[in-house]
């Protein structure tokens, strides 16, 4: 465990990172928190939370992007780590597994800095906002990227990139809302001044709300896109290939009695009736033209040999 305590006037902050069991105890003796509270409060599945406790002290729950996460990482516990806060009339408790950029640059800061206690948890609040500044940009490209694909007929990857981009996404929008309940609950607290000067918080949670929100409805809606062509294009290649076999269809009509005449005529049996007839080869190429003509008729009438059937 490593422990960092800095001593203002009216009140001492006190960071937890990576505690044990054993450190957990302590903590609840110390703070006199409840211990359940405190031994479970870095547990993975807990959503950003707002808490009143015993004794005016208040609990939150906040998440902000884990840097270490995968490329492909869709859930929210992959996706983000957690910062817990404790605070009460005269005391801040953080406690989080990692090291974490918004709490060790406050902490650098916190010997040159005159803090209230209201400030100090403003400026971690917003910190914890600002870590989701790059990974939206980076989705907003990979969304750009993926939709000139969809545009190009390049299909590679773009179902499994799409899906990748889509779940980050709502992931970012569900730890938004969460979030963005804390804090109309922590600015409507009494006995603290967190409403003054709230908008510099406000605004950036409001407008990653906007764009996760955004991005979340064009890839949904690329995806789609893409769906349709693809659907599009399958539809035309099989409606193509219909149209060969309704021409080779037709084809086959017209030789089909041809190729029976012939056939019977072919035998060369000795007493067929009309083998010795001296017009028999001109009678037979004349019924096999009248029988081509009357099933030409017969098809044209149909409609079978227009240009929009074929």
């Amino acid at each position: 465990m490593k422990r960092f305590e800095h001593q203002w006037q009216d009140f001492k902050w006190v960071d937890i990172e990576a505690p044990t069991n054993e450190d957990y105890l302590r903590l609840a003796e110390e703070f006199k928190l409840p211990y359940q509270t405190v031994a479970t409060s870095l547990d993975p599945e807990h959503l950003p939370k707002f808490q009143c406790l015993p004794n005016d002290v208040c609990f939150m729950i906040l998440r902000l992007f884990d840097v270490t996460a995968k490329a492909n990482a869709g859930t929210m516990q992959d996706i983000s780590t957690k910062l817990v806060i404790f605070f009460g009339k005269d005391f801040v408790l953080t406690i989080h597994r990692m090291d974490l950029h918004c709490v060790s640059d406050r902490i650098m800061k916190a010997p040159f800095e005159k803090l209230t206690l209201d400030e100090l948890i403003k400026s971690l609040f917003r910190g914890v906002i600002a870590t989701y500044d790059k990974p939206l940009d980076e989705l907003e490209n990979k969304t750009e990227v993926i939709e000139g694909r969809v545009f190009a007929f390049r299909r590679r990857n773009i179902l499994r990139e799409g899906f990748h981009v889509k779940r980050k996404a709502a992931v970012f929008r569900k730890i938004f809302k969460f979030t963005a309940d804390v804090f109309n609950k922590l600015a409507t607290f009494p006995g603290h001044d967190f409403v003054n000067n709230m908008s510099e918080t406000r605004e950036p949670l409001e407008r990653y709300t906007y764009y996760a929100d955004a991005i979340f409805d064009d890839i949904t809606g690329l995806l789609n896109l893409h769906l349709s062509m693809m659907s599009q294009r399958t539809n035309e290649a099989s409606f193509k290939t219909n149209e060969v076999m309704r021409v080779l269809t037709v084809v086959s009509m017209f030789f089909l009695p041809l190729n029976f005449i012939a056939g019977i005529y072919g035998m060369n049996f000795e007493h067929m009736p009309e083998l010795k007839w001296i017009h028999g080869y001109h009678f037979t190429l004349g019924l096999m033209a009248f029988i081509a003509i009357m099933i030409l008729i017969w098809v044209y009438r149909k409609g079978w040999l227009t240009k929009e059937d074929l």
